[in-house]
């Protein structure tokens, strides 16, 4: 019965997806007499799930049992007249109080931890992430051919992957605080980067556009800015200040780091965008960027979409570009892999140990 009503809390946490960054997703179920009487979520930035599941139950809270997800702080349950606390995943904040969980138990609540521990830190990788290295949590996604192509010698790829795939992806981008491409794929492209899914609120990532020297057409689609649509570029130090300010009258916001042989260090680009509070990043593209952030060492998850296509041509653009390796025994290794059927595509996903 704890695993069932775990679940639902997972389930429930859920729902915050995409509105809590860079907070934990958190769920709270308050049972008593084998009867669900109070529940939550943290729906915004700062919400208290616990003890907005505590107020929904009323008089109903005093000996019940409280199942959530992430550890709750001991001042939410204090006197709220629960017996017994069910914790999914504990909290790593080295600002969080050492003895909160001693605090509770002295209380007289009977804590239980780690129920469903592994799927509770999964559904929160990217909190536990952020509190811990101070720089967000990076995966990379694409779709490709059979043959490993995402589009063909001439550059063509709308679409290699079917529709189901695509709405995949916008779930990714309301998943994550920033989605990031390079200047060519603004050029190519002209993507909006928004969040499109039917019958749920949307929110929209910070779009990331990586551009040395500003080559952006001012008309394109990412320099359409407002409240819910925002644009930082990283651009090299030894950008022009006609271009830097041309970004700024747009409504962008600009990171300008010291070139490395070249290129923008993305190491010193990651520590940039946690002090903004960025907790996760999603890079979409281009090939190059892609390449860029392997030989980085960045990104900790990969998804790829594999369409039933095959492409042909040794012109044709692969995934990841960059210099590559010499050798099978340097190539990078996923972990934890697992797979999915979506439509006539297969998700493949797993973690990179970096």
């Amino acid at each position: 019965m704890n695993d069932i009503y775990m679940r639902q809390t997972i389930y429930l946490a859920k729902k915050g997806i995409g509105f809590v960054n860079p907070d934990p997703l958190v769920g709270a179920i308050l049972v008593k007499n084998d009867k669900i009487v109070g529940s939550a979520y943290k729906s915004f930035y700062g919400e208290d799930a616990v003890i907005k599941a505590i107020d929904n139950a009323g008089e109903d809270s005093a000996n019940s049992e409280l199942y959530t997800n992430f550890e709750p702080d001991w001042e939410s349950v204090f006197k709220s007249g629960v017996k017994r606390i069910y914790i999914g995943a504990l909290d790593i904040n080295p600002d969080k109080d050492p003895k909160n969980i001693e605090r509770i138990a002295n209380s007289g609540i009977e804590v239980i931890t780690n129920v469903l521990k592994q799927d509770c830190e999964s559904l929160n990788e990217i909190y536990l992430h952020f509190i811990s290295k101070g720089t967000p949590f990076v995966f990379t996604k694409w779709a490709m051919s059979l043959d490993g192509k995402i589009a063909t010698r001439t550059g063509d790829s709308k679409w290699i992957s079917g529709d189901e795939s695509l709405e995949f992806v916008h779930h990714l981008r309301q998943r994550v605080a920033a989605i990031m491409v390079g200047e060519n794929t603004v050029r190519k492209d002209n993507p909006m980067l928004t969040t499109r899914l039917k019958g749920v609120k949307i929110s929209n990532p910070v779009r990331i556009i990586l551009s040395r020297h500003g080559d952006i057409n001012m008309d394109a689609n990412v320099l359409k800015i407002d409240e819910s649509m925002k644009t930082i570029i990283v651009v090299s130090s030894n950008i022009s200040i006609e271009k830097e300010n041309a970004f700024l009258n747009k409504g962008a916001e600009i990171i300008k780091l010291d070139e490395v042989n070249g290129r923008i260090d993305f190491k010193v680009m990651l520590k940039e965008l946690g002090k903004r509070k960025i907790d996760s990043l999603y890079i979409e593209g281009g090939s190059g960027v892609l390449g860029s952030a392997f030989e980085s060492k960045i990104v900790n998850k990969v998804y790829v979409a594999v369409a039933p296509k095959i492409i042909g041509g040794k012109e044709a653009v692969t995934a990841v570009a960059g210099k590559g390796i010499d050798k099978m025994a340097d190539a990078i290794v996923l972990n934890k892999v697992t797979h999915e059927v979506i439509g006539s595509d297969v998700i493949i996903s797993g973690y990179i140990n970096n």
